[in-house]
């Protein structure tokens, strides 16, 4: 979403009403534009605010999901790459990543704080591992 998260508007009639309407712009036509009466508008952009921003969160999420593989070698993290993110174990270096970064130009993106149990091998040493990082590329 860019611009503002919501948009107030304060017209003659609706200042007649003792209304304003309130638009998202994140939702197209009449389903995104609502009137509120002024004396309830602290709070309803309260809720709104927060429902806009469990919205953005679910979008974002949904999107790093879809776009998420998990590989196991190197040759597969090098096909996923292309197509999005990768989630690896690792227990590389930092000049592990920094090769890794000079060949396919991606680099490791965060460290999920929800780690599957038990342990893998390391996609580019072949090392026992014990974490999953996310793999990707910055643009």
């Amino acid at each position: 979403m860019k611009g503002v998260p919501v948009r107030v508007e304060v017209g003659p009639k609706d200042v007649e009403k003792g209304s304003v309407a309130v638009a998202r712009p994140d939702v197209p036509g009449r389903a995104g534009k609502s009137f509120v009466p002024q004396a309830g508008l602290t709070e309803h952009l309260e809720a709104l605010l927060a429902e806009i921003q469990t919205a953005l969160y679910e979008r974002a999420l949904r999107f790093r999901e879809e776009r998420t593989a998990d590989v196991s070698n190197y040759d597969e993290l090098k096909a996923q790459i292309e197509k999005g993110f990768a989630r690896a174990y690792w227990a590389g270096t930092t000049e592990d990543e920094q090769r890794i970064q000079d060949e396919i130009r991606a680099t490791i993106r965060c460290i999920p704080l929800d780690q599957p149990g038990g342990g893998g091998t390391c996609v580019y040493t072949g090392k026992p591992a014990t974490q999953q990082v996310i793999f990707a590329r910055a643009y």
